[in-house]
Parts: structure tokens; sequence; C-alpha cells
């Protein structure tokens, strides 16, 4: 076989100069790679919060695109969940024990809501809750809240599953949330 003949130096110069901004990562072996990867991500929010018995640190990532408009309808179950019962959360046919409206919030002030009222909700053995998140039309970027808390509450564990809720109680402008209870022994 033959070798590609080495880059002039025009080429060096562009590729040098295509480059210049460019930072090298830590690199890591396939076997250390993580289980789960999270694309989308472009940064985290470590978000403390205390529990009464436990301190509770948890990295909430942002989405990197805003790809979800106003009027779509969202929908996460984790894997084990009983079709019955997501059925049931995407009818609104689980009573809500408390509500979080978010309108007129900022991303920080909305994130820091959001984990203190699931937190809140866990503790309390609320099993569904309805989050409020609007859907951006006012906003000149969009549905911007939608999409981050559509990204945040995938990523807290105690979050069963979360469906777009009825149009009686925000359409596409809310979400029923289905919490994992907290076992007691």
């Amino acid at each position: 076989m033959n070798k590609p003949a080495p880059p002039d130096k025009e080429d060096l110069a562009f590729f040098r100069e295509a480059m210049k901004n460019v930072k090298r990562t830590k690199s890591f072996h396939a076997r250390n790679k993580p289980k789960k990867i999270i694309t989308r991500v472009n940064k985290a929010k470590l978000i403390n919060l205390k529990d009464e018995n436990q301190q509770i640190s948890i990295a909430l990532f942002d989405p990197t695109e805003l790809s979800i408009g106003s009027e779509d309808r969202l929908f996460f179950s984790r894997p084990g969940l009983q079709n019955k019962r997501i059925k049931q959360l995407k009818h609104g046919d689980i009573r809500q024990s408390d509500c979080l409206d978010l309108h007129q919030m900022t991303v920080e002030q909305a994130r820091g809501m959001v984990l203190n009222f699931l937190l809140h909700s866990r503790e309390h053995s609320y099993n569904c809750v309805r989050i409020i998140h609007g859907k951006g039309k006012l906003n000149l970027s969009g549905a911007k809240l939608k999409n981050h808390v559509n990204c945040w509450l995938m990523q807290i564990p105690w979050v069963l599953a979360f469906s777009s809720a009825q149009a009686q109680d925000g359409g596409a402008g809310a979400l029923y949330v289905l919490l994992r209870r907290i076992r007691h022994m």
C-alpha cells in the first residue's frame, strides 16, 4: 500500500488556523465509559437539597438546542412502568396532589423551584403532581422553559414518568409527573 503524501505547508497552515481554539479533552479507555451517556447537554448546575435524613446533590444538565415547539406534546417513562399506569397518566386519570406554576420565572429560578417542589412532593408521598411550564408563545426564544423542564425531569431519579396534560389542565403547557414513593421501613 502506498502512504498518502504528507500535507503541504498551505494545508498545515489552514489546519492549524481552523484548530487554534480547540482544546484537548481528557481521554478515557473503553472500559471506563459510563453506561448511560447523556447527549445534548451544555452545562450542569449542581443543586444541593436538604432532605429530612440526608443531603441530596443533583447535577441538572440543560439542553443545548431548544427543539421542542410550543404545541408539541411531551412524554417520558422509565422502563418497568405498567402500561395501565402510563395510560392513566396520559389521560389525567391519576389525581394530582399539588401543582407548580413556572410562568414568569427565569430558567435559574425554575430549576430550583422544580427540584424543591419535587423533593417536597416526594417527602409528602404524593403520587402525581402537575407542573405548568407554559408554551412560550409570548417569548421570542420560544418554549424555553418547556425544553428545560423536559430535560431536567428525565434526570431526576424519583420521576417515574411524565406526560403533557389534558386540555382542561393546561394541555401542551403543563405536565403530569408521576413520582416514585419513598419506602419507609
